[in-house]
């Protein structure tokens, strides 16, 4: 009975991985042109439309946001953000990489 009560364990706790292992999707690969891309909108607003002053908008953190979005292959949120702060500081929006931006 106990060589019984071993298996049913033994196989349970295969389940419970695999179950566990399957559950866990892999992300897809970050697109190294909107990475760049992103990277430098990032940067724009953070040479010529941040302001490191006492009073804060919370555009630094929004910023930043977006661009943790678009390391973690969420591009186009990321993106859009970005270009929103642009376009409030009144900066010019590089243009876009010709590749499909492939969503979550």
């Amino acid at each position: 009975m106990t060589g019984c009560s071993r298996l049913s364990h033994c196989l349970l706790a295969l389940a419970l991985t695999c179950a566990a292992s399957a559950g866990q999707a892999a992300s897809p690969e970050p697109s190294p042109q909107w990475l760049a891309y992103c990277t430098k909108l990032y940067g724009l607003w953070n040479r010529y439309g941040h302001h490191p002053t006492f009073h804060h908008t919370g555009q630094r953190a929004r910023a930043e946001l977006a661009l943790y979005r678009c390391q973690d292959g969420d591009f186009q949120p990321g993106v859009d953000e970005l270009e929103v702060l642009l376009a409030r500081n009144r900066l010019a929006i590089p243009p876009a990489p010709q590749t499909a931006l492939n969503p979550r």
